[in-house]
């Protein structure tokens, strides 16, 4: 049976998860879309409620939706219908609604790593996404998120994330208690920031239990948080500063030495 009407609550319910952060955290549901993301989602043990394919995408990812129909009920809708609910420009016509992860759990083995990431008020979707992903790649143990860091679960984030928002431990925090926090257990903290008193990047070694914060793409670390941490400072020609997700990029790639 093909769907093909707007009113069909399987379809106003999928739409919202796309684009309302109020319905997924009511629900306990996220939503991804594409094949490549809705794959990594199942591999790493999402536990999936509904899925929906294209008319299209039935015929053209066979084995794709077998692999999902193996997990949940996968229902066809109209190309039409697809676009309409679909986020994307060019969708590939794949959406799975799964269930949040529980993060909360997480902060004890962010804990029992060497390396973490804390972000501080970083709001940007993108930027969010492509730190788990780089910190993931860099063998970073977790990520802890402070008050004000964008949603996790938006399909924004998972899409720059590419997998790795549903694999890599994290939890969101009051981020100046989870710097003591992690201060209290041995980790040596650094606040990426330009300061007269920071350490120039490069000319220092790491300790093996590190984590460095990263700010809000606009206002930095918080002060109250920057009271908190050692300064260091990526030393830069030209350009004003960096992306938040590039520094973050460099950073962990030091940390990861």
């Amino acid at each position: 049976m093909k769907i093909t009407s707007r009113k069909n609550q399987l379809v106003v319910q999928s739409r919202g998860l796309l684009r309302e952060k109020r319905l997924r955290d009511e629900e306990g549901l996220f939503a991804v879309e594409g094949v490549k993301l809705c794959l990594e989602a199942l591999s790493a043990g999402i536990t999936p409620k509904w899925a929906l394919v294209s008319e299209t995408a039935a015929e053209k990812f066979v084995e794709a939706v077998r692999e999902i129909e193996q997990s949940c009920a996968v229902t066809v809708v109209s190309d039409d219908l697809y676009d309409y609910l679909s986020e994307q420009k060019t969708p590939q016509g794949i959406f799975l609604a799964g269930q949040i992860l529980d993060k909360s759990v997480n902060l004890d083995r962010i804990l029992s790593s060497g390396k973490i990431l804390l972000l501080d008020c970083v709001q940007d979707s993108g930027n969010l996404g492509a730190m788990l992903r780089t910190a993931e790649a860099l063998g970073i143990g977790g990520v802890i998120l402070g008050d004000g860091c964008a949603d996790v679960w938006s399909p924004k984030t998972l899409r720059a994330s590419m997998g790795s928002a549903f694999r890599l431990p994290a939890c969101a925090v009051d981020m100046a208690g989870a710097v003591k926090t992690v201060k209290e257990k041995g980790f040596a903290v650094y606040a990426a920031m330009l300061d007269d008193t920071a350490q120039r990047l490069g000319s220092f070694a790491f300790p093996e239990k590190s984590a460095v914060v990263i700010g809000n793409e606009g206002h930095g670390v918080s002060a109250e948080v920057a009271g908190l941490c050692q300064k260091v400072y990526i030393p830069i020609q030209g350009a004003e500063s960096l992306n938040a997700a590039a520094a973050a990029a460099i950073l962990c790639w030091e940390m990861s030495k």
